[in-house]
C-alpha cells in the first residue's frame, strides 16, 4: 500500500561534481583544496579512479599539527596518512539503509562505488537529511490529501446506497 512515502535510493540523491584526490597530493595542496571547495573530506582515487582511501580535515589537521609543532620541514604526501578503512555506500540502499549505515560508521560522508570499486559520487549526511526532509514533506502532503473529504455527485451517492444494499 502507497502511503504516500516516496523512498529514495542513494544513487537518486549523490553528489557526482566532487572532488576526488590523488596519494601523490601533498597535504598543503590538499588543505588549498579542502577550503576552496569548502569540504571536509574526499575520497582518493588510483589513475584508474578506484577508492584507494579517504582523507578528512581530521587527517590533515593531524599531520599538519604535528609537522609544525615538531618543527619537521616537510610536505607530506597524503598517500601516509589517508585513511585506508574506506566505507563505501551501495548506491541501491534507500535513504534509510544509508541512514543506518552514517549511524552505525560514526561517519559524516562516504564515497558511492560501483561493483568494481569506480567512483561515481559522494553521500553526505546532509544529503541524507535533506532526502527525509522530503520524505517528511510529502508524507504530510499525502496525508493533508486523503484527510479532505470526497465530494459525490448525487448519482454518486445513489450507487453506492444502491451497491450497498
Amino acid at each position: 500500500m502507497n502511503r504516500g512515502l516516496n523512498i529514495p535510493k542513494v544513487k537518486e540523491i549523490l553528489t557526482t561534481k566532487i572532488v576526488a584526490l590523488q596519494p601523490h597530493f601533498s597535504i598543503v595542496d590538499v588543505i588549498k583544496i579542502f577550503n576552496e571547495y569548502r569540504i571536509s573530506s574526499a575520497p582518493v582515487i588510483n589513475d584508474s579512479n578506484e577508492v584507494i582511501g579517504y582523507l578528512s580535515e581530521s587527517d590533515s589537521i593531524k599531520s599538519l599539527g604535528n609537522s609544525l609543532f615538531f618543527d619537521e620541514q616537510r610536505n607530506q604526501t597524503i598517500d601516509l596518512i589517508m585513511s585506508l578503512d574506506v566505507f563505501p555506500a551501495n548506491p541501491e540502499w534507500d535513504i534509510f539503509e544509508l541512514d543506518n549505515f552514517f549511524l552505525s560508521k560514526a561517519i559524516r560522508s562516504a564515497p558511492v562505488v560501483d561493483t568494481h570499486n569506480h567512483l561515481i559520487g559522494v553521500i553526505t549526511r546532509r544529503d541524507a537529511l535533506k532526502a527525509l526532509e522530503k520524505i517528511v514533506t510529502d508524507r504530510a502532503d499525502y496525508k493533508r490529501q486523503i484527510k479532505e473529504p470526497i465530494q459525490l455527485s448525487e448519482s454518486q451517492r445513489i450507487k453506492v446506497i444502491i451497491n450497498n444494499r
